[in-house]
C-alpha cells in the first residue's frame, strides 16, 4: 500500500550545543514543527498489535527501535532513517518488521508454527520487542516540547465531575481510497473521561470536501485497538450519519476513535476526488470540554488500483437445515461458512464476529469456539456477540479457501429453546490484503436469498444484490430434553 506523507515546512534554526553532542534543530516561527530529533526509543512497552495504515506514537517508537540495528533498519538514509521516523505504519516499516521477525524467528515465528515473516506486529513480536527494549539504550535523551496545531481547546489538566474532554490526535496518514477497500481511515479524535465513567451514545459525522457520497458503501467507527463500535451505516441525503452503539469510557481514561469508510465496488465516477469526514458532535450526558467540528485527512478516491476480494459460500460443516439436539450434547456445529481469496492477493484472516439470535441464553451452552480448518480458537463473549481473534492471523493464499464454523456444548438447561449463530455484517469478518494493505470486501458467491437460514441475505436474493441484515443467517438448532428407554424391573 502506498502511503503519501505530508512533509512539513522547515527552516534552519540555531545550533544547540549539549554536553559532547551538537544537534541542529530546524525551526519555524521559533517553534519545532516536526519530530525529527534523535531520542532514545527504550525503555518502551508496545501494548497493541500494529499493521499497515496504523498511526501513533508506538509506530514512531517502533521505527526508532528498528533503526538501532542496521539489520532491521527502516532505512539507512532519507525517509524512515534515523531522525526521520514518522508515526505512520507504511511499506518500509513492514519490510523492517519482517527483517526483525526473521532475525528473531526462534522467538517470533517458530512458536506460532509459521515460517514466513508477515510484517504484522502481533503478540509474539511485541513480546520480543518489549524484552529487548526493557533497558534504555546508550545515548542522550533530549526532552522537547512540540506544540501541535489543534482545532480543539486543550483541557488535559482539567478534572471536573462528569466531563468528556475532546482532543485532536495525529490524523490518519494520507493514502488512496480504492474501490472495494474496507476500513479506510479518515478522522480520529481522543475522548477522555473526567472523575466518573462517561457513556458515549453516538457520534455525529458529516462527509465534507471535494467528493460525493456515492463513493462510500458505509461508514463505521473503530477504537485504537481496531474494535468496531456499533454497526456501519450509510450516509443520508444530507451527507450526515450518527455512528456507534453506546460505549463507556472509564473515569480518568482515554479512548481514541477513528471514522472509517468502506468504499463502493465501482468508483469510476468519483476517481480523483478528495473527500474527508468531520465530527460535528458527541452525544453524551457528560459536559463536553472541546470544540467542533473536527476534520480529518482528505483521502484520494481511486478507481484504477485493483485490490483483492473475498468470496463467501456455505461451508460443508454448516448443518444446512434446522436440526434437533439434546441437552448435554457435545461438539454441536451451529453455523459454517467458507471464505475464498480471489486471484489478486493473499489475505490475512484476523477476526470473526458471530451473533447468537436464538431464544437460548448464554447459560444454555458452553465451550463455544470458532474452528478454522480443523483448529479451534476461543471466543470472547459480550452479550449475544461472540468474537474470535486470530493472532497471528490465518493466511489464505490467493485462489485458496478456508472453512470456518462455530461449535459448542449444550448444558443441562435450555430445553425447547433455539440457537442460531448469524454473522450480522460482513465487516465482522476481518480480511486484510497482503499486497496492498487494505481490508477487503467479503461478497456472497452462492446460497443467497432474501430470507431463510443457512443463506446469505441480499436485497434481491441474488449474488449481485445489496448486502442484507444479517449478512449470513445461520441454521436453527433446537434443544430438546433427553429421552429415556424403558427401565426393566428385575
Amino acid at each position: 500500500m502506498k502511503i503519501f506523507l505530508m512533509k512539513k515546512n522547515l527552516t534552519r534554526g540555531l545550533p544547540l550545543m549539549i554536553f559532547f553532542v551538537g544537534l541542529l534543530f530546524v525551526s519555524s516561527n521559533n517553534s519545532l514543527s516536526a519530530e525529527v530529533v534523535t531520542k532514545n526509543s527504550c525503555p518502551y512497552v508496545w501494548s497493541r498489535n500494529l499493521k499497515v495504515g496504523m498511526v501513533g506514537e508506538d509506530v514512531f517508537k517502533l521505527q526508532q527501535f528498528l533503526n538501532l540495528d542496521s539489520e532491521t533498519a527502516v532505512a539507512l538514509s532519507g525517509a524512515g532513517s534515523v531522525g526521520n521516523e514518522v508515526k505512520s505504519y507504511g511499506s518500509r516499516t513492514v519490510l523492517a518488521v519482517k527483517k526483525f521477525q526473521e532475525k528473531y524467528k526462534n522467538d517470533v515465528l517458530i512458536p506460532a508454527g509459521i515460517t514466513t515473516a508477515s510484517g504484522f506486529v502481533g503478540s509474539l513480536t511485541r513480546a520480543k520487542l518489549n524484552s529487548l527494549c526493557g533497558i534504555s539504550t546508550v545515548g542522550l535523551s533530549l526532552p522537547v516540547n512540540i506544540k501541535q496545531p489543534s482545532s480543539v481547546e486543550n483541557f488535559q489538566n482539567v478534572s471536573i465531575l462528569n466531563t468528556l474532554t475532546v482532543t485532536v490526535p495525529d490524523q490518519p496518514a494520507k493514502t488512496l481510497a480504492p474501490q472495494n477497500a474496507g476500513w479506510v481511515p479518515f478522522t480520529s479524535v481522543t475522548l477522555t473521561a473526567g472523575d466518573v465513567d462517561v457513556v458515549v451514545k453516538s457520534v455525529a459525522i458529516e462527509r465534507t470536501g471535494f467528493g460525493a457520497d456515492g463513493a462510500f458503501y458505509s461508514i463505521v467507527l473503530a477504537d485504537q485497538d481496531e474494535n468496531q463500535l456499533g454497526l456501519s451505516r450509510s450516509l443520508r441525503s444530507d451527507h450526515k450519519v450518527e455512528l456507534g452503539d453506546s460505549f463507556v469510557i472509564p473515569a480518568k481514561t482515554s479512548k481514541t476513535i477513528t471514522v472509517m469508510a468502506n468504499m463502493n465496488s465501482d468508483l469510476s465516477n468519483f476517481n480523483g476526488q478528495m473527500p474527508t469526514f468531520q465530527i460535528n458532535s458527541i452525544n453524551t450526558d457528560a459536559k463536553i470540554l472541546g470544540t467542533f467540528p473536527i476534520r480529518g485527512t482528505y483521502q484520494t478516491v481511486n478507481s484504477s488500483l485493483v485490490i483483492g476480494t473475498a468470496y463467501a459460500t456455505l461451508s460443508q460443516y454448516d448443518p444446512g437445515i434446522s436440526t434437533n439436539k439434546y441437552i448435554n450434547d457435545k461438539g454441536v456445529r451451529f453455523s459454517g461458512v467458507r471464505f475464498s481469496a480471489d486471484s489478486k492477493e493473499d489475505l490475512e484472516f484476523s477476526a470473526i464476529v458471530w451473533n447468537q439470535v436464538g431464544s437460548a441464553s448464554n447459560n444454555d451452552f458452553t465451550n463455544i469456539s470458532t474452528v478454522v480448518n480443523g483448529v479451534s480458537y476461543p471466543v470472547t463473549v459480550e452479550g449475544k456477540k461472540f468474537t474470535s481473534v486470530f493472532d497471528p492471523p490465518i493466511f489464505i493464499l490467493k485462489g485458496n479457501s478456508i472453512d470456518v464454523y462455530v461449535q459448542g456444548d449444550f448444558t443441562a438447561t435450555g430445553s425447547n429453546r433455539t440457537v442460531e449463530f448469524d454473522i450480522q455484517k460482513s465487516e465482522g469478518i476481518s480480511l486484510l490484503g497482503k499486497t496492498f494493505g487494505y481490508y477487503v470486501l467479503v461478497l456472497p458467491n452462492s446460497s443467497t436469498a432474501t430470507s431463510g437460514h443457512s443463506v446469505f441475505i441480499t436485497s434481491d436474493g441474488s449474488t449481485s444484490g445489496s448486502e442484507g441484515t444479517p449478512f449470513f443467517s445461520g441454521s436453527i438448532v433446537t434443544v430438546n430434553s433427553g429421552t429415556f428407554s424403558t427401565i426393566e424391573k428385575r
